[in-house]
């Protein structure tokens, strides 16, 4: 009876240790190819290609294939908001100062998870 209660103890130490770990390549498929600029996004914009728009605290992603470019693109437009579906916060975009039009660097924002949490990448980001 003590070296199952010990065995309970080991398996839920080990659970708790390793709750908050994540892989360091999340997410998957995309392996940190961020996008930053609606002119990165264009050139992901391929039929064989996928964009995300991701945030890393919960884990969640939004998924887009390459051929739904107006939705891809609309995760550039500066301050539009878009859900997330895994804290149900609202991502804002935010376009930099510098550079203009479609070469200007955005960031995304989740209202929830923080400032860098949330961020756009792509299986075809250069």
């Amino acid at each position: 009876m003590k070296h199952i209660r010990n065995l309970i103890i080991a398996v839920l130490a080990t659970v708790a240790i390793n709750a908050d770990a994540s892989p360091s390549n999340w997410p998957p498929t995309y392996q940190d190819k961020r996008v930053t600029t609606k002119a990165m996004a264009e050139d992901c914009c391929k039929a064989d290609a996928k964009v995300a728009l991701a945030c890393k605290d919960c884990k969640t992603m939004n998924e887009k294939l390459g051929t739904e470019k107006e939705g891809i693109l609309g995760w550039f437009k500066a301050d539009s908001m878009h859900d997330c579906d895994g804290c149900k916060g609202k991502i804002t975009v935010h376009q930099s100062p510098v550079g203009k039009g479609s070469s200007s660097t955005v960031t995304h924002e989740c209202s929830k998870c923080g400032k860098d949490s949330a961020f756009t990448c792509s299986t075809h980001a250069k």
